[in-house]
Parts: structure tokens; sequence; C-alpha cells
């Protein structure tokens, strides 16, 4: 019987941001904060002290450091940080005026709109997915809120940092934004990890409008946008039927593979949801050691699946990930490059995946033919942005 993605023997088990190495690489050493939090885990302060003493990503001394390219990372960036600023600032405020369609608010034959508006189960559903794709999504899911998905404490902003996370939301929206495959392919020089700032700046966008214009309708939500989780992305877009957790971590979507960026809104309301699905990535990844034989950093394990926090999925390490990204000066995305389903949405590999789904017996012949076309440790594509800040 094929696996049931995110199968879990047992109740999964909430994770403290505070442990999550984006969170320990903010903290500035000589602040009662770092004292703090080391004091709790002076397993951790050698290594972290390590990584902190590297250039930043997109900073100068990065092996992959492009002065035009890390521009376009900084800024967007930028842009990104000013979401998440407006996130933090509206969380608890009431955005819903006056008329607005949420519990406790005049109703839609009070308003008379010439198209009165649909908050039932499904038809709330179908304005979340509607509205998601019109701000921008590729792809959106909803599921439950599961609570072993939603942070323990705060990691981030900084200045949250060890807060206890309170979210009595029902729903979680999550929405799929696709990463442009020629700039997944060059990873990990620093035009991918612009793209990856493009679609984040993006996604933090979309998420607070959808969440702004939830409340606006009476409906209590927030937006979950990077550097500003109050959740776990990626469970919670498997649980929406977006796809399957691979053997690198991150999620592997039906149509776009593993080059794609996630948000999510949470939203106190009922809502149909969606189911998890099978695509046949586990059953793939069993096989397939690709993107642990190829990460530089041995982050990826080789080995079997293991229960981790109550799920059964593959270990990765990602304090070598980290540190590997500070010594380039990028997100790397090695793993993403050379992932069997990172491939463009031709008829051909449409194909593929579609017998993927159905059967593993064309598992390895599969495999074999990418090994073949594409490299058992396929190089970096050539830069799309040539000669944008480089030498």
């Amino acid at each position: 019987m094929r696996p049931t993605p995110l199968e879990s023997p047992g109740p999964f088990e909430r994770v403290d941001e505070r442990d999550v190495v984006f969170s320990r690489a903010r903290l500035h050493p000589g602040t009662d904060t770092y004292r703090a939090y080391y004091a709790r885990h002076p397993e951790w302060q050698i290594a972290d002290d390590r990584f902190r003493a590297l250039p930043g990503l997109a900073s100068p001394g990065g092996q992959r450091y492009r002065p035009g390219e890390a521009a376009l990372v900084e800024a967007q960036f930028d842009a990104s940080d000013l979401v998440a600023a407006a996130v933090e600032a509206s969380a608890g405020r009431e955005l819903a005026r006056p008329g607005g369609l949420g519990p406790g608010r005049a109703t839609a034959a009070d308003l008379r709109p010439a198209r009165p508006f649909d908050h039932s189960r499904a038809g709330l559903a179908r304005f979340v997915k509607e509205a998601a794709r019109f701000l921008g999504a590729d792809d959106v899911g909803i599921a439950a809120l599961e609570r072993g998905f939603v942070y323990s404490h705060r990691g981030r902003p900084t200045e949250r940092f060890g807060e206890p996370v309170h979210l009595p939301h029902r729903a979680a929206i999550v929405m799929v934004f696709a990463m442009r495959h020629e700039y997944v392919l060059a990873g990990p020089e620093m035009v991918a990890t612009a793209e990856v700032a493009r679609v984040y700046q993006q996604a933090s966008a979309a998420c607070f409008g959808l969440s702004n214009a939830l409340g606006r309708l009476g409906f209590p939500a927030r937006a979950h946008v990077d550097s500003n989780y109050l959740v776990m992305c990626p469970p919670l877009a498997v649980q929406a039927g977006l796809g399957e957790l691979g053997r690198n971590g991150v999620l592997i979507h039906p149509t776009h593979g593993p080059g794609v960026r996630l948000g999510v809104v949470t939203v106190d309301a009922d809502l149909d949801f969606d189911r998890p699905r099978c695509i046949g990535v586990a059953d793939f990844c069993r096989i397939c050691s690709k993107c642990a034989r190829t990460c530089p950093a041995k982050a990826i394990s080789d080995g079997g699946p293991e229960i981790v926090r109550g799920a059964r999925k593959w270990p990765t390490q990602p304090e070598r990930c980290y540190h590997y990204w500070r010594t380039q000066g990028t997100d790397c995305g090695i793993c993403l490059r050379t992932c069997p389903f990172a491939k463009p949405d031709t008829w051909l590999h449409r194909v593929v995946r579609a017998a993927i789904v159905k059967t593993t017996a064309w598992n390895r012949l599969f495999l074999w033919c990418d090994d073949l076309v594409y490299g058992r440790n396929p190089g970096p594509a050539a830069p799309p942005l040539l000669g944008v800040g480089r030498n």
C-alpha cells in the first residue's frame, strides 16, 4: 500500500520557532536574549557563532556575490519586511467595516448587493480560492489548522522572541507561488536567490491582501509571510492537497515540483477543506537520492524516512544547510535544481508525472532516464541575467 502524505503514528509535536536556524541567526552576541537562549541551548552556541562570522546572504564576501543581483535580492526582501511589519501592526486589530458578512455582522440581505455573497462553507471556500488566484497564487488549498503545525513560541521578529503563540483560527489557506524554471536551474548563483526574493515578495503581498479582505468581511484572519510566521507552511500545504514533502524536506508540487514558495492565511471561519493526496513523491524519493548526493553540505539524509516530531519523513540538518548558504552568500537551491520533479510543464513531463502518480513500476526507468539526460550531478545552468552586476 502506498504511503499517505505526512502519515503519522502519533500526534504532531509543536515546534518552538526560537530553535529554527533562521531565528537563531538573528540573535546578537552580548544581548540579554542571546545569553538567555544559549544558557538553555549551549550545544548550539559554537556552531551558530561560526556561521554568524560568515557574510550574510547577498552580502560582500560570499563566494557567489554579485553587486547588481544582490541589490535585487535586498530590495525585494525589504519589501517583504514591510509587509511582515504590516502584518504585525494589524494583528488583533479589527479590520471589518460596518456591514461585513462575518459573525455578528449585517447579512447579505441587509446590504442588498447586486450579487449576494455566499458565506456558506462551500461559498466562502470558493471565494477564497478565486481571490487567491486573482492575487497571483498559482495554486491554493484549504486545510483544518492542525495545532501541531502552529509554533509554540515565536522566534521572529527578534523583538517578539520567546512570546507564546496563541492562534485560535480554525482553517489554513495555503497558497503556492511558482518560481520561474530558468532561475531555479541557476542555483546556487545569486540570480536564483533574486528569484526567491521576488516570489516571497509576491507571496507576502497576496497573503496580506487576502487576510485583509477576509477581515473586512468580518472573518478574523492573519497572514503568515516571510520572516513573520506563526505556522509551518510545508506540512499545512500537504494537508491542503498541494503536494508531498520530498527527501529534501520541501514541498513537491504536482506541476511545479520543488520550485515553489508558500504563503499561508489562517482564518476563524468554516470552510470546505481539501484532502491530502498522493502524487507518488514518497515512493520515488525512496529510490532516488539525487538531492542527498548533490547536496554540498551533506544536509539531506540518504537513508530511509524516520519519525520526526510525530510525522514519518526524511530528516534534514538545517544547520549544515544554512552554514553553506552563508559561505556562498546565496540560498543555494541545488537540491531544487537537481530534483527529477524540477522539470518544465511540458507534455512529456506531464506524462511522466501522471505515471508516477498511478504506479511505481516505471520509477527506476524514469530515474535512469533523468540521470542519462540531465546527469547524475548536473551543474547550474547559465544564469539568465548575464552581465547584471557581474565582473
